[in-house]
């Protein structure tokens, strides 16, 4: 029974550190775009954030914890370069900052008057402290903060469906409407957070269960991976739903305000306090385990003491407070285009990874065969 505990403890913990900022948000402006082909929009969205991911935090497991091992199968460059290149993206420069972004859009629908760098700087000094205690975090996210957040959108959702109006007219054909959930699923990254975080869960479940056997292992990590893609999956749902059914609301509004719009109409304005907590807490889960993993590359990347790490924490979660200032429009805007080159070939690489054992430089050829095309075709 203590094993079945610790299973489901860890699937929650999954899913709260992949649902952050991204995922409050990109969802519903799929359903938004999507209209009455929201389903397709759903469809698109499925491959690329809740498939992909998946087989992400399933390739690691594979390489037994090890996201360096798997990086290596593009090469000894790709095995330096391509750990550094996620992180930052998924830390200070990118995934942390947008957190911030997002939970500063829950409280600002209730407290216009506190100003994104006010906020953020009181954000990063919570996210500076609870990184310090890497295990209370893991245990805090499955076992309080995610069924709490599931609950509420629960709610929220099932509301949005017992009231939804009729449809609007889409602004999207179905193919596109498939293509536009496609692409946007690229941007909450959530394929380049399985690699690291399923090298976080599976060193605790390793050593947590106390199992040698590799197979073992596999199995008992593949079981809270499971857990916390079928999560997303039906939130997911509920959320592109909410967004193609209240359109009429959120039209001009801005991305990180389309939920508090939504829940302020569904469920009255006191409750929208509720769910700015949830939104804030969420994000928060999200910022912590990804600044704290950023800041432990680092540590071991430049082979500093441990002592060093607090200095370095420090580093990474000034850089996301700058960063975060340019707000979630700003971001957006840098990340769009680096995702849409260098998305396709780390799809690519995990599915040669698990396809293909074997034929290390098949597996080289094609991936930077793919980053060249991704390349030349945004650019051309």
């Amino acid at each position: 029974m203590k094993r079945y505990t610790h299973i489901f403890i860890y699937g929650f913990a999954i899913f709260s550190m992949f649902f952050g900022s991204g995922n409050l948000v990109f969802p519903l402006q799929i359903g938004q775009n999507s209209g009455k082909y929201w389903l397709l929009g759903f469809l698109g969205l499925f491959i690329t954030g809740i498939l992909l991911p998946f087989l992400g935090l399933f390739v690691i497991k594979l390489h037994r914890g090890s996201y360096n091992a798997f990086f290596a199968e593009a090469g000894s460059l790709a095995r330096f370069i391509l750990p550094l290149f996620t992180l930052s993206l998924l830390g200070s420069f990118g995934v942390v900052p947008r957190c911030i972004t997002v939970a500063h859009g829950g409280i600002e629908y209730i407290f216009p008057e506190i100003s994104l760098g006010i906020f953020s700087f009181f954000f990063c000094i919570a996210c500076f402290f609870i990184c310090i205690k890497e295990h209370f975090m893991i245990t805090v996210l499955g076992k309080w903060m995610t069924p709490l957040l599931l609950a509420c959108l629960t709610v929220l959702i099932w509301l949005g469906i017992t009231h939804a109006p009729l449809l609007t007219a889409p602004s999207l054909t179905p193919v596109q409407a498939f293509h536009n959930g496609f692409l946007i699923g690229y941007l909450p990254m959530d394929l380049f957070a399985a690699f690291f975080f399923s090298a976080l869960i599976f060193n605790q479940i390793q050593s947590k269960l106390r199992i040698t056997s590799d197979k073992d292992v596999l199995k008992e990590a593949l079981k809270p991976s499971l857990i916390g893609s079928f999560l997303l999956g039906l939130i997911y749902l509920g959320f592109v739903y909410l967004g193609a059914h209240y359109q009429f609301l959120t039209a001009g509004v801005s991305p990180e305000l389309i939920l508090p719009t939504i829940a302020s109409y569904l469920m009255g304005r006191n409750a929208v306090f509720l769910i700015g907590v949830i939104v804030v807490f969420s994000c928060l889960t999200t910022a912590v385990a990804l600044n704290n993993i950023y800041a432990h590359y680092l540590c071991s990347l430049f082979n500093l003491k441990k002592d060093k790490f607090l200095w370095v924490l420090f580093l990474t979660t000034a850089l996301s407070f700058t960063v975060s200032l340019m707000d979630f429009r700003g971001i957006a805007a840098i990340l769009g285009p680096i995702l849409e080159v260098s998305y396709p070939s780390i799809i690519l690489l995990t599915l040669l990874s698990i396809f293909l054992k074997d034929n290390k430089k098949v597996k080289i050829g094609l991936f930077y065969g793919m980053l060249i095309l991704s390349l030349a075709w945004n650019l051309f």
